[in-house]
């Protein structure tokens, strides 16, 4: 396997990222995972600039929300599982994300929100260690999903 076998195909696209039904194989789901990612990284980056990180952010960051739950439940059908159980890898993905984010938290420095200056004093070190934690908690919790086993036919 290289690098270009997660790169999704535009064609493609619509048929892996959204609908909930029917069901994703282990590569189809890396390659919808890898794409998701990589937009909610230019998202977090473009996130410095006001007026895209409001309510452009806002959109595109619900369009990722529903394709990644779209992804997620398509892989659990396929290996013979209700896509309710998508549910319990929005948890998974929330306590990977917090444990990250407490270990990296000495290192970007954490978020005192009794003082909204420090949030603008953030800036670059709180979009790094979002993107890390994002990257980190979805990897972790993908990786499982990719391995799950296709239900027998």
């Amino acid at each position: 396997m290289n690098f270009q076998d997660f790169i999704l195909d535009p064609k493609d696209a619509q048929g892996i990222l959204f609908g909930a039904s029917g069901k994703l194989g282990p590569m189809d789901f890396a390659k919808g995972l890898v794409a998701i990612i990589a937009v909610s990284l230019i998202l977090n980056i473009f996130s410095l600039i006001p007026v895209i990180g409001g309510l452009v952010g806002l959109v595109v960051g619900l369009v990722l929300a529903y394709a990644w739950v779209c992804i997620f439940s398509k892989r659990f059908h396929d290996a013979g599982q209700s896509g309710w159980m998508t549910i319990a890898a929005i948890v998974a993905v929330i306590l990977v994300s917090m444990v990250v984010s407490v270990v990296l938290s000495p290192v970007f420095g954490g978020v005192d929100f009794t003082n909204m200056g420090s949030l603008k004093t953030m800036g670059t070190g709180l979009v790094v260690k979002n993107m890390i934690t994002s990257v980190v908690a979805n990897g972790v919790v993908g990786f499982y999903m990719f391995k799950l086993k296709p239900a027998a036919v």
